[in-house]
């Protein structure tokens, strides 16, 4: 009976082990840096971090989640202008996801000209999940950037990078939609296709009813002659 009572106590354990992992959401951090082809590289700081809920309730259309932005950023951003110029030519602005187990390189990365970051209002984080909530890969964006994608002339150009609201969105993969298979054709023992029937013309099809018309025409005969009566016109003498 105490045999009994410990294996239940031990699978109701493992059931809340389980629903509570799967209620728990994931933490995911976002490091970002400015960098520079001529320059020494930079490291990469923390931008924030988000909260990934349990994979059912992702859309692969995309989940907005929450972001935590990192207490230090302004200071951060600060040190940033005073590595890389924002208005010098080629410099670049890194999102990355961290990923524990790999190395920095392997990291998923979004690329930004840094030109652009000075001008913008908003951004929005999309990180693409793998089937087993993996980080895939990272899209970053700008509002108002040109179109073209041009920086402005390096006089307008801030020479600051200023902190504003980020918006992040968490997709999962999409299923493609399941191709239309047709049966296969009939085979012979031999291994070859059975031909189709061939179809049958008019006649082969209506004959039946054909005959039964044309006998029921016969067997009426034809139609009888009104009988003539007595009382037409006389032939005059």
């Amino acid at each position: 009976m105490r045999l009994v009572l410990h294996s239940l106590v031990a699978l109701w354990l493992c059931f809340l082990s389980r629903t509570y992992a799967q209620d728990v959401p994931t933490q995911l951090y976002i490091r970002h840096r400015f960098v520079h082809p001529n320059l020494p590289v930079t490291s990469w700081s923390n931008l924030g971090s988000i909260s990934i809920p349990h994979l059912s309730s992702i859309s692969p259309s995309g989940t907005p989640v929450t972001f935590t932005p990192t207490e230090s950023l302004l200071d951060d951003l600060s040190q940033f202008a005073e590595s890389v110029d924002p208005a010098l030519e080629e410099s670049l602005y890194q999102v990355a996801v961290e990923k524990s187990k790999l190395s920095e390189g392997m990291w998923p990365v979004s690329v930004m000209k840094s030109c652009l970051m000075p001008m913008s209002t908003s951004s929005s984080i999309t990180v693409h999940l793998s089937s087993s909530g993996e980080p895939l890969s990272l899209d970053y964006f700008l509002s108002s950037v040109p179109r073209n994608g041009s920086c402005p002339s390096p006089s307008e150009t801030s020479k600051s990078y200023s902190m504003y609201n980020t918006t992040v969105f968490v997709t999962t993969p999409r299923s493609p939609p399941l191709p239309g298979l047709r049966a296969p054709p009939p085979l012979t023992s031999e291994g070859a296709p059975i031909p189709p029937v061939a179809e049958k013309t008019f006649l082969q099809k209506y004959w039946v009813y054909i005959v039964i018309a044309v006998a029921a025409l016969l067997i009426s005969g034809p139609p009888e002659e009104p009988a003539a009566n007595g009382n037409g016109p006389k032939a005059s003498n």
